[in-house]
């Protein structure tokens, strides 16, 4: 028997996400900034966000790519792939590390270029989704909320470590 938790969303809700975050990622030409919490990227479905940054960093030549996750072991250990693209990039892909407060709800704010951004926001089992693809005053709002939370963090050790 499959016991829901209130932290589980619905699958249907992650599914309107993952391909809303596809769609946005589609248009990205050079600013794709994530702040996130891992647990709520492991939940998503297969999104292309590993290949948006790897064409992103390859297509431009000042790539402005952000990966702001609550804890980078997780994102290293749950998303391996995404985590080895952005150690491959490193000059290109930037990763800092903000744990947020405990009562907190998990929530991933995806900010593209100057005009799209979406919000998706997990509580007790429901799913809050706001999407904008062409809002370039709400882009703005996000990206100053991005920008607190950025200089906030502490970069990320465990992505940046070098093997020799």
């Amino acid at each position: 028997m499959n016991e829901r938790t209130d932290d589980d969303i619905p699958e249907d809700d992650l599914q309107r996400a993952g391909a809303a975050i596809d769609r946005l990622l589609e248009s990205a030409r050079r600013r794709i900034w994530v702040h996130a919490r891992c647990r709520l990227l492991m939940a998503l479905p297969e999104t292309r966000l590993r290949e948006a940054l790897s064409r992103v960093a390859r297509r431009t030549r000042h790539p402005d790519l952000r990966l702001l996750v609550d804890d980078d072991l997780e994102l290293k250990s749950g998303l391996p792939r995404l985590a080895a693209t952005a150690m491959r990039l490193p000059t290109a892909i930037s990763v800092r590390c903000l744990a947020p407060a405990q009562d907190t709800p998990a929530s991933l704010l995806l900010i593209v270029d100057r005009e799209a951004w979406l919000y998706l926001v997990q509580h007790k089992g429901r799913a809050g989704l706001r999407v904008e693809s062409r809002d370039p005053a709400g882009n703005r709002r996000a990206a100053e909320d991005f920008e607190q939370n950025w200089a906030a963090g502490s970069e990320s050790r465990e992505l940046r470590k070098l093997s020799l």
